[in-house]
């Protein structure tokens, strides 16, 4: 497929579940999509059906807290397109909903994949996003991570704030602001998203909304106009979640 609008979008997580459903939407409108996952098997059947839908799809084997991984990824970047538009940390885990108590390890390794990694894959990447004349970063976050939620809504939600992943994603909507201000001189724009509870191997079966819907605010921060993107805000479906 000949790439329509000469715009390179990296997901990372996106062999499954929504990463893959917001590279295919992306792959769709036009963005050359590189997918980025751990199982290069899995990831070469999600690119070979991208590429069968109409797509120009790419696949990048990447363990995200993997610091020679990182860097193997900026090299490919650079060689093959020599420069990054979009990137969305969509990579993360939610270890601690397997029914055991959490303890220090699951909480360690949860802030290690959800928010360490998506600051080290970012700076890796600066200097290709810094190229390119519509850079954005969307950190894939969640209303788990909302401290106003926690407060306010706390009997609606209290059996899915597990340590880890509430603070890991409290975490990272502190890391989106602070990007949001420090990257803006490079001309990189951030924010970051909730896509809400969604049927995907994390969210369950009993999660109300499907994969397509999931993906659409993502989608929908890296197509809305520069002049109205939402700088260092959570956002669902085009509404500002609280912090």
């Amino acid at each position: 497929m000949e790439n329509k609008n000469g715009k390179v979008a990296l997901i990372t997580g996106a062999n499954k579940g929504i990463g893959k459903e917001i590279a295919r939407q992306l792959g769709l409108l036009g963005f050359t999509v590189v997918l980025t996952t751990r199982n290069q098997n899995e990831g070469a059947k999600a690119v070979e059906e991208l590429v069968a839908a109409g797509c120009d799809a790419y696949m990048v084997a990447l363990e995200v807290t993997s610091a020679s991984d990182i860097a193997n990824l900026a090299k490919y970047l650079e060689e093959k397109f020599g420069k990054l538009d979009i990137l969305v940390n969509n990579a993360g885990i939610a270890i601690e909903w397997d029914g055991q108590p959490t303890n220090p390890d699951k909480v360690r390794r949860t802030l290690e994949t959800n928010l360490i990694a998506p600051y080290a894959i970012t700076e890796a990447l600066v200097p290709l996003l810094s190229l390119s004349d519509d850079a954005r970063v969307i950190n894939q976050s969640s209303q788990l991570g909302s401290i106003d939620a926690a407060e306010k809504m706390w009997q609606y939600i209290s059996g899915f704030m597990t340590v880890g992943y509430a603070t890991s994603k409290a975490g990272l909507n502190m890391l989106t602001q602070i990007q949001s201000k420090t990257l803006e001189v490079k001309g990189i724009a951030v924010a970051a998203a909730h896509p809400g509870w969604v049927k995907t191997d994390l969210g369950t079966d009993a999660a109300p909304m499907e994969v397509e819907e999931g993906a659409s605010t993502v989608v929908s921060l890296v197509t809305i106009a520069r002049e109205q993107f939402p700088h260092g805000q959570l956002v669902h479906k085009g509404e500002r979640i609280p912090w």
